[in-house]
């Protein structure tokens, strides 16, 4: 198979979009922009003048059944929202937020009683929370929310349906984030809670599990640590202070099972493993030392299933391999060694459909292939060898669409493409052949929009583009074509 290399443009698009979102995540403080987008007296070629001629087209979220929101960057309007149908015909940019090649860069985009809602710039007002109803009348600022002192805008992030409400993260003038919430008006737009003054402040990772939102916070006394809202300012709380102190609990991977939390964490006296909550200090507690010591299993890819939750964890003596777990100590056990011995089988996340586990693994004499489990050992089996013997298809990327598992993966002769499954050797097939031959077209983001899959993909020349899949199985571009990479 053929190396896939972006080219700059994508390379810079990308660039953008994960410092963009490093913004959203408090890891940096300004909103980047690439230069190629920001530049005028760049060169823009005639074909990239087309009004569909947009590339690196992502998170695709739909509005209703019909239709779907994503962003994409075009040469003359920089990363912008845009809207589709599944059709090219129905394809169209919402609206220029911010006029010129530098775009507004949406990102978080989030559905909330029938809209989109999503953080942008108007490069007026920084990065402030917007909501669109797929027009551009209809594209408007939510709030202005207070922010930091200059151009950053309030960046808000972590937009989380909760209730009756969409709860957010945004900066304070301050420079810390706070738990905000709104109901889609200025008024409705509050602070639920100030966690903690300052710069130090931090909430992140919002999970709804039942009647509690919960989520993790820095505080200067306890570091950052799990904490549990009803919505309401006194109804704010610490859950629990796993690692006593001011060193942080290492609080990750928040995962609901019913009316019950999973994460992983570390106490400081047996590494990172596995543990529960049910918002009560009491009920906050260490599922189980899977790998005893101050050794760490490092749990991943925790996915609930049938009130169970399942993840890959390494217990030192078999490797990363699938686990389950009830919530008690007997409960949680390995599902089976695929591959036997201490080197590991399972090398991607987990993903559901009709009530069984789909994920990569290998048990030592193929590669890297598609695996599903019921949760027992006997039901933990192998679907398909899509790269023949000890060669790998890497599946990855899976998304549920259409009544399908939707994935990326590549055979012997095809590079990576798109794939899909019912759950059998005789229905796993490959769905199209993007870019021909052994290059690959990388899918990502497979999203049912009517009665078509969505999904981008690399379209030959290094640009990535937006691509439709019907029920018959025919593929086509939503868009303009390209025939030169943009550079």
């Amino acid at each position: 198979m053929h190396a896939f290399t972006p080219s700059p443009l994508l390379h810079a698009c990308r660039l953008a979009l994960s410092l963009t979102a490093a913004a959203t995540l408090f890891l940096g403080t300004a909103m980047a922009q690439p230069a190629v987008t920001a530049d005028p007296e760049r060169p823009v070629l005639p074909e990239q003048r087309a009004p569909l001629a947009f590339v690196a087209p992502a998170q695709i979220t739909p509005l209703g059944e019909r239709r779907a929101v994503f962003t994409a960057v075009h040469a003359l309007s920089g990363q912008e929202l845009w809207i589709t149908d599944g059709t090219s015909g129905g394809t169209r940019l919402v609206k220029d937020i911010l006029p010129g090649f530098r775009g507004a860069y949406p990102s978080s985009l989030t559905s909330y009683r029938g809209r989109i809602y999503f953080a942008a710039t108007d490069g007026a007002q920084g990065v402030q929370l917007w909501r669109t109803d797929g027009t551009g009348r209809g594209t408007v600022p939510v709030a202005r929310l207070p922010g930091a002192p200059g151009s950053d805008g309030a960046l808000p992030a972590e937009l989380t349906v909760f209730k009756d409400a969409l709860y957010f993260v945004a900066k304070e003038p301050d420079g810390g984030f706070q738990l905000w919430k709104t109901q889609g008006t200025a008024q409705s737009t509050v602070r639920v809670a100030a966690i903690a003054p300052g710069p130090r402040a931090l909430v992140r990772q919002l999970t709804v599990v039942g009647d509690w939102l919960f989520f993790t916070a820095t505080t200067a006394e306890h570091g950052h640590e799990l904490w549990v809202t009803d919505g309401s300012a006194k109804g704010t709380r610490l859950v629990k202070d796993v690692r006593a102190g001011a060193e942080d609990g290492g609080i990750a991977r928040l995962t609901a099972v019913g009316r019950q939390l999973y994460f992983t964490a570390n106490d400081g006296q047996h590494g990172t493993e596995l543990w529960t909550s049910d918002g009560t200090t009491a009920g906050t507690r260490l599922v189980k030392d899977v790998r005893a010591g101050e050794a760490a299993s490092q749990p991943r890819h925790l996915t609930a299933m049938k009130g169970v939750l399942y993840f890959a964890a390494d217990d030192g003596r078999h490797g990363i391999e699938l686990w389950r777990s009830d919530g008690t100590v007997d409960g949680t056990r390995l599902v089976k060694d695929i591959q036997p011995g201490p080197r590991g089988s399972l090398s991607s996340p987990v993903a559901v459909m009709n009530g069984r586990l789909y994920f990569a693994a290998t048990d030592g004499e193929s590669g890297a292939e598609l695996w599903t489990s019921d949760g027992t050992e006997a039901g933990t089996r192998r679907v398909a060898d899509i790269a023949a013997g000890a060669s790998s298809a890497t599946p990855s990327r899976f998304e549920v669409a259409a009544g399908r598992l939707w994935f990326s993966a590549g055979d012997a002769t095809h590079g990576v493409e798109p794939w899909s499954t019912d759950g059998t050797a005789a229905g796993t097939r490959r769905m199209a052949d993007v870019v021909p031959g052994a290059a690959h077209s990388m899918p990502v983001g497979f999203t049912a929009v009517g009665n078509a899959v969505l999904f981008t993909a690399d379209d030959g020349h290094g640009n990535e583009r937006l691509w439709r899949i019907d029920r018959a199985g025919r593929l086509s571009l939503l868009g303009d074509p390209l025939q030169q990479r943009l550079r």
